[in-house]
């Protein structure tokens, strides 16, 4: 499956290392091409405007605050099925957005003919490598208004060594954000060990 990673970060190129060990075709799209940046063989590099051309997936990888500007330019994003694995944090790790709302909303929103999944951000990038913890697979929580878009990223989380669950549509991600301010205390402002997550039991 041809995956993108809309941001050129951290993140960004941890998932892309994670996606091509799995077998799976990568680009990252980056804001300007022109820019230096160290580039890996494995990946292909693309303006922000070209990321949905020719990938099944597309992973919002960029700033949670910083989200409708990325994707405001994506070409042809129709049909396609976007992660969105941003938290609306600001300054000293305050939630922005939440409540009423949430990034995986106002996504969707713009977006308004694909299809948003929000998932992958109730932990930090060391658990996207490795989702387990004292030998228990973390559970990673799935939430999108379409259910084949659902099943297909279901499938994805499973391949990279989570226990999947889809909670529901896309207006769940108002909890899920939330949600994730508790692993970003504990480890970001507490210092903590990373080696910490959610297993729902079922």
């Amino acid at each position: 499956m041809n995956i993108g990673i809309l941001g050129n970060g951290n993140v960004g190129n941890v998932l892309a290392e994670i996606f091509h060990k799995l077998g799976h075709p990568v680009q990252i799209g980056v804001r300007d091409l022109k820019d230096e940046f160290e580039k890996k063989h494995y990946i292909e590099y693309v303006g922000f405007e070209d990321i949905a051309e020719g990938n099944e997936i597309i992973v919002i990888a960029v700033p949670g605050n910083k989200v409708e500007k990325a994707i405001s330019s994506i070409k042809n994003p129709e049909g396609k099925i976007f992660i969105d694995l941003t938290n609306p944090v600001g300054e000293d790790f305050v939630l922005t957005r939440g409540r009423y709302t949430s990034n995986g909303e106002v996504i969707q929103e713009i977006l308004k003919d694909s299809h948003i999944v929000k998932t992958l951000n109730t932990v930090g990038v060391e658990k996207l490598v490795e989702p387990t913890v004292t030998g228990k697979k973390l559970t990673m929580l799935i939430a999108g208004n379409n259910k084949i878009a659902n099943k297909k990223v279901e499938e994805l989380v499973f391949e990279m060594g989570f226990d999947p669950m889809i909670v529901g549509d896309i207006h769940f991600s108002r909890y899920l954000e939330p949600l994730a301010m508790i692993w970003i205390e504990m480890v970001r402002k507490q210092g903590k060990s990373f080696e910490n997550g959610l297993v729902w039991l079922r």
